[in-house]
């Protein structure tokens, strides 16, 4: 299970990179549907991530804080970007006995 929401946000941050919106929100739920459009990824990650910190380089996860439980999930990285270090949180929903990504955060 890991592994496959580890490949999720490979795949999620290798679209952000090239800044492919529909790429980005591949592996994304159902249920964030409505905020997984082409001006969500502009506003929240071209225009406010990738200006602060760059493009995505590596991470390494903080596993004590990072937690599954029942339908929902959290995996928190320490990330380099091309520009600083951040905090990047990726938090998963179990749909359809798949797990998806609900969100991600890009912090400081």
């Amino acid at each position: 299970m890991l592994k496959k929401c580890e490949g999720q946000v490979d795949q999620a941050m290798d679209a952000y990179n090239s800044k492919s919106w529909k790429d980005f929100f591949k592996d994304f739920a159902k249920a964030s549907a409505a905020l997984c459009t082409e001006q969500s990824f502009t506003t929240v990650y071209v225009n406010t991530a990738q200006r602060d910190f760059g493009n995505y380089e590596s991470r390494a996860l903080d596993e004590g804080r990072s937690t599954f439980h029942k339908s929902v999930g959290l995996l928190i990285y320490k990330a380099k970007f091309s520009k600083k270090w951040s905090s990047l949180s990726v938090n998963f929903l179990q749909e359809g006995g798949d797990w998806k990504i609900q969100q991600i955060r890009i912090d400081p």
